[in-house]
């Protein structure tokens, strides 16, 4: 397999990249994705019962123009045990034969990395977010889950994954290696893809102030991931084990 993709880390976002393109050429979609991501952590904080996916799109709606919407709600029996990377594999292939390919040989990738990446420990701490009350309470208390997976090929263009559930078990240090237990997992799997292209007509006069809004934030929650030669692999997302 080539290692041809870079590879972005945009809060609770995995964003793939082609490797030829130049990073600065990406800054309105990495600034848009955080800004939303943002948007969504502020208002679920506020009040828990909304959607945080829901007010993500939203805020994205109209800067970004959709060419699909899709959702798919799994239930991981109580003796299965899957990843993520399988999740958004499955489903990005759903989006199309490319895109799929390009989730499973990257997220793979990650998943094969053995070094501490402090982009790695960025991603874990947005996919979940646990409390001190929540991380010494007896039993675990179900937790909130979430992955984006997005496939850019252009920097004015994406294919997106959002990956949302709930589980008792506290992530691994590599959270794409992390696997899931039925039993641990309580109610359903979403996973809602999306397709889409930039409206400049639209983003073009909040262009600068999204860019202020989120300037002090991008060191904290945004961080390339450097992935090594030797995390290359063809390993097929339904075969990997930690």
């Amino acid at each position: 397999m080539r290692c041809d993709y870079s590879v972005l880390i945009v809060g609770a976002a995995v964003l793939m990249v082609p490797e030829s393109e130049d990073l600065t050429t990406y800054d309105d979609m990495v600034n848009t994705v955080l800004y939303a991501q943002l948007a969504a952590n502020k208002k679920t904080e506020l009040e828990p019962g909304v959607s945080w996916y829901d007010t993500y799109i939203k805020v994205l709606d109209g800067i970004w123009m959709w060419r699909g919407k899709a959702r798919e709600d799994l239930n991981l029996p109580s003796e299965s045990v899957e990843s993520a990377v399988q999740w958004a594999a499955a489903a990005m292939s759903k989006v199309g034969a490319d895109e799929g390919h390009v989730t499973a040989e990257v997220l793979s990738k990650i998943v094969n990395e053995s070094d501490i990446n402090p982009a790695t420990n960025l991603l874990r701490s947005h996919m979940q977010k646990v409390s001190e009350k929540q991380s010494i309470e007896v039993p675990a208390p179900a937790m909130d889950v979430r992955l984006l997976v997005i496939v850019a090929p252009t920097p004015t263009s994406f294919s997106s994954v959002c990956i949302e559930l709930k589980t008792h078990q506290l992530l691994s240090s590599n959270p794409l290696a992390h696997l899931y237990w039925g039993e641990d997992v309580q109610g359903i799997i979403s996973r809602r893809y999306v397709r889409a292209n930039l409206s400049e007509t639209v983003y073009a006069p909040v262009r600068a102030q999204i860019a202020l809004k989120v300037k002090d934030r991008i060191e904290t929650n945004v961080a390339t991931l450097t992935l090594h030669d030797d995390a290359c692999s063809t390993t097929q997302p339904e075969e990997i084990r930690s």
